[in-house]
């Protein structure tokens, strides 16, 4: 698919006290290691240190979807992407410490949601857009940096990689389609806490 924008930016959206109630909320909920999906079967899912290193915990109160939900209406707008989504999945509260990264990946899955998934919200649909909310200070850490790639026919190596600096700022909000290819780097001093959500929809035609 070719994208005019392969992300879109609310720099520093949401309010400090905010941000610090999210966290507060978040840090309550179980915690537990961040895992990498298979390919061909999400339920295979398992823990990859060499991919993903990280720790999460997951939180789905209406109040983080009022709070973000015209964001990524926003932005589906403003980027021209216009895609069809119709449900949130759980909201993910993501902690990276010294030396804790995650590589390349994309969101959406090899697959759509199973007709058979627990969660009848998100049977036969897939993950369209991907939202991800800053939730520390940059002062706070070094590294962690955001980073995106895709191709470009005008680059002479035919790949585009852009480093997402903007999204160092504390209550920046960044939306993209949910089949772009990101990484965060190693965290080198501190700890970067964010807040990850995916939009899911119909399978696109």
């Amino acid at each position: 698919m070719n994208l005019k924008y392969n992300y879109w930016f609310f720099p520093k959206a949401i309010s400090k006290k905010t941000c610090s109630q999210i966290i507060k909320k978040c840090e309550k909920q179980k915690v537990s290691k961040a895992i990498v999906s298979a390919h061909k079967d999400v339920s295979k899912s398992r823990s990859d240190l060499k991919v993903r290193n990280s720790k999460i915990r997951w939180i789905s109160d209406t109040w983080i979807y009022d709070l973000i939900n015209p964001f990524i209406h926003g932005a589906n707008r403003n980027a021209g992407w216009n895609f069809q989504w119709d449900w949130n999945e759980a909201a993910q509260f993501t902690e990276y410490r010294k030396n804790q990264f995650y590589d390349w990946h994309i969101d959406q899955h090899w697959q759509p949601f199973l007709p058979t998934d627990p969660n009848q919200n998100v049977r036969n649909k897939t993950r369209k857009i991907s939202l991800t909310l800053q939730l520390t200070d940059p002062s706070k850490y070094t590294g962690g940096n955001f980073e995106f790639m895709w191709f470009d026919t005008t680059a002479k190596n035919n790949v585009k990689k852009t480093i997402a600096k903007e999204a160092r700022e504390l209550g920046t909000i960044i939306i993209f389609p949910s089949f772009v290819w990101h990484r965060i780097l190693p965290v080198t001093k501190g700890k970067r806490q964010s807040l990850v959500n995916w939009s899911v929809g119909k399978v696109f035609d």
